[in-house]
């Protein structure tokens, strides 16, 4: 077991790494055109962005504290 592999912010950051690049595998698949019954509303997007941007700002916060703490650790 590598030493990042035990870091649970490196296993985390691995994760979030790993979600991403589905995400962008299942968006950038050919999809045939949709009727309009088959989308989603507007504001169910809009909401779906704010939690996955905040998510991203907890994660920031959450990796900077990380990063801190390793500094001082290593002085």
């Amino acid at each position: 077991m590598s030493e990042s592999s035990k870091d649970p912010v490196a296993v985390a950051a691995a994760r979030l790494e790993s979600a991403v690049d589905r995400l962008i595998t299942a968006l950038s698949r050919p999809r045939p055109p949709a009727d309009e019954s088959d989308m989603v509303p507007r504001a169910e997007v809009a909401a779906m962005a704010e939690r996955l941007d905040a998510t991203i700002a907890r994660l920031r916060l959450a990796l900077a504290e990380e990063l801190r703490v390793g500094e001082r650790e290593g002085e």
